[in-house]
């Protein structure tokens, strides 16, 4: 017993001192792309108020925490006002996962559009700098929280949370969790799930979207994504990568860093959306994507060869803004 008090006593110290020393534990500076570049990433489309006859509109955002501007309430009443058929939420509900209930009574704000979240670092770090104390439970809790709809098939992975989502119109979303093992990316079990998963739904003709925390290594805006972590986190990325360039995904999302970005990454397709509620990147301006949004992406009927199509849908509301830098981002 004394041994376990000690333990809290210790944990509970190295929290304090974290608390107080924030900005040092922050990541140190990388370099950024070129302004110029970060412009060219705001690629948008304008979709109609409503979805056409055949067409499935789908929310997609990440990051809210603390949300000081109310901006995840906007996005869900606003998702639902426009005839999204799911939300599909990138991460980091709160500051902390022990808070992440607190998201419930906002989730009246959809009117039954059916709420889809993936693990966020923050799901599983207090603060996004200490691992909680169990990190296994806390993957077990999240899963009994958010992930009881019977259209939720759960990978048999018990350390991460990973699952697929199959909609009308042929949509199979592919929920992956690359934060939960800490600074270990994806690990082999969840790429060797993936594999199987991509082959079964390429086979079977669907459109596959892709959704996930941390952005890949290696890509054109922010090294704050799996480049922070261990090696075997960037190899990992470049599997997945490859098994999504493989298996011709249409479209991957990600979050984690608090902007909008649109992109390709070894001709895939991503779009970064971390913009709702998180202080913004410090420094971005709302030209290259320093703005709070989410995500409406409408994909057409089921054999239908138009690209899917992505509206970036602002809050009009007073921003947060970081104080400090998360990593340097910008110039």
């Amino acid at each position: 017993m004394k041994t376990g008090r000690a333990a809290m006593a210790l944990y509970g110290a190295v929290l304090a001192i974290s608390l107080f020393c924030l900005d040092a534990c922050k990541s140190q500076p990388t370099n950024p792309p070129p302004a110029e570049s970060r412009a060219a990433n705001q690629l948008s489309d304008s979709l109609p108020d409503q979805p056409q006859p055949g067409v499935i509109r789908l929310a997609i955002g990440g990051d809210s925490r603390n949300d000081d501007s109310q901006v995840l309430p906007w996005a869900f009443k606003e998702a639902k006002r426009r005839a999204a058929r799911a939300f599909f939420f990138l991460g980091d509900l709160e500051i902390t996962g022990s808070l992440d209930m607190r998201i419930a009574p906002k989730l009246a704000d959809l009117g039954g559009v059916p709420f889809y979240p993936l693990m966020g670092n923050h799901e599983v770090e207090l603060l996004g700098i200490l691992p909680v104390l169990n990190r296994k439970r806390a993957v077990k809790k999240f899963k009994v929280n958010f992930l009881k709809a019977s259209i939720v098939k759960l990978a048999p992975l018990e350390d991460v949370v990973v699952y697929t989502v199959d909609l009308d119109g042929g949509i199979h979303f592919i929920a992956l969790d690359n934060v939960s093992r800490k600074h270990e990316g994806f690990g082999p079990d969840q790429l060797a799930w993936l594999k199987a998963d991509l082959d079964a739904a390429s086979a079977a003709n669907k459109v596959i979207l892709v959704g996930m925390h941390k952005g890949l290594a290696h890509n054109p805006v922010t090294k704050h994504a799996m480049d922070e972590d261990h090696a075997s986190a960037s190899s990992d990325s470049d599997a997945a990568l490859a098994l999504f360039k493989q298996y011709k995904v249409t479209n991957v999302f990600v979050s984690h860093s608090h902007r909008y970005a649109a992109y390709k990454q070894d001709g895939v397709d991503v779009r970064m959306t971390g913009g709702l509620g998180a202080p913004l990147v410090k420094g971005l301006a709302e030209t290259d994507g320093g703005f709070h949004h989410f995500l409406l992406v409408d994909v057409p009927p089921a054999g239908n060869k138009i690209p899917l199509q992505v509206e970036v849908v602002k809050f009009q509301g007073r921003p947060t803004e970081d104080t400090q830098d998360e990593l340097q981002e910008v110039d």
